[in-house]
């Protein structure tokens, strides 16, 4: 949790500027910070998607109506890299926009997770070393 936590503050200090043109920010109150987005403060209500919950247009469709009606505000995604870059140098975002447009018909804000992001930096490397 501590992990998201500190990934999602990084996310949002160092990204101001919202998808509207509206300021979100980290405000202190005493000594605790809180979330500003679109001029009021936010709560995330989270929800985090399994990893084969994530990988089709069709359980995006069925699960994040059912993530708005118990209440949900916020849900982490796995972004698989192998699905946005399936062959070097050819992108597909199908996939995240589908998220993303899903997300705005359903009151969700998105936190994307880059799943085996890591495992392709790697691989970079090692074959940059070689």
């Amino acid at each position: 949790f501590l992990y998201y936590a500190i990934a999602i503050i990084t996310v949002l200090y160092s990204l101001p500027e919202v998808s509207y043109g509206q300021k979100s920010s980290l405000i202190r109150q005493g000594t605790a910070t809180l979330l500003e987005t679109h001029g009021h403060p936010f709560l995330i209500l989270g929800g985090e998607l399994g990893n084969s919950s994530a990988s089709s247009v069709n359980d995006i469709k069925k699960i994040f109506p059912k993530l708005e009606r118990i209440g949900l505000n916020t849900v982490l995604v796995p972004a698989y890299w192998d699905l946005i870059e399936p062959s070097e140098g050819q992108f597909d975002f199908t996939l995240t926009d589908a998220v993303l447009q899903h997300a705005r018909q359903n009151n969700l804000k998105v936190i994307f997770s880059m799943v085996r992001c890591m495992e392709k930096l790697h691989e970079l490397l090692r074959a940059s070393l070689v």
